[in-house]
């Protein structure tokens, strides 16, 4: 079930292909003897852990993984995958999507987080505002404020917030408070500098769920600007 169009690095390619074919002891053999994995809100720390855990996410239920999009930013590679096995499906969206985040050292995993993936359609984004939607999706402030430039602008319900610590700060509470889990469905690219996301949010808040609109501005690499506004779909 490995999409051969995505290169990937030994050890993430092995633990997609571990995971697949039932291989326990290769899926174990590429993470490194203090790495952490977290996975549903808990953490997993040694290879003890990780096999604990692992014996009974993965090969318990006979996970099955299927790669869709990976990228490359600074701090880690993201690989999305579409998920199937005997696990309890109930409340989960139908195909259900999971970002993997890889943290490496050399050829071991130092550090994996499994969070539900924004991108499950797998949309093709610019490398900012892909890590910018992981960043949310980790809830990584520093990840998320490294998205933006020193004089950035958000744009949010009518407030402004200035400078990439207010700004992820932010985007981040409002995440954490109501639970936010969003679907990325379109991105327009009107020029270099001009990009437009198109995303429905959903949680514990009023008017769940909602299409909105991710207007940003670029300039060497950063976010410039960012207005959230309501999508008119």
């Amino acid at each position: 079930m490995m999409n051969n169009k995505y290169q990937l690095p030994k050890p993430i390619e092995t633990h997609f292909y571990a995971t697949n074919t039932d291989d326990s002891t290769s899926f174990l053999s590429v993470f490194t003897e203090n790495a952490d994995v977290f996975d549903a809100g808990k953490v997993y720390h040694g290879k003890d852990a990780i096999k604990e855990w692992s014996d009974r996410e993965y090969f318990g239920v006979r996970l099955r993984l299927e790669v869709i999009n990976a990228i490359h930013n600074a701090k880690e590679f993201v690989v999305t995958a579409k998920t199937d096995g005997n696990y309890d499906k109930t409340g989960l969206p139908d195909p259900l999507y999971i970002d993997f985040h890889f943290t490496l050292d050399g050829d071991k995993i130092t550090l994996l987080r499994n969070v539900l993936s924004s991108n499950s359609r797998a949309i093709p984004l610019p490398e900012t505002i892909a890590t910018f939607f992981h960043a949310q999706d980790v809830y990584d402030d520093d990840l998320l404020a490294s998205c933006f430039a020193d004089n950035a602008i958000l744009l949010d319900e009518g407030q402004e917030y200035y400078g990439p610590e207010n700004v992820s700060g932010h985007i981040l509470e409002a995440n954490r408070n109501a639970k936010v889990r969003t679907e990325i469905s379109n991105c327009v690219e009107l020029s270099d500098k001009t990009i437009i996301v198109t995303a429905t949010i959903s949680g514990d808040f009023v008017g769940s769920p909602i299409s909105l609109y991710f207007n940003f501005t670029i300039n060497n690499g950063k976010i410039k600007t960012l207005n959230i506004e309501v999508a008119d779909v």
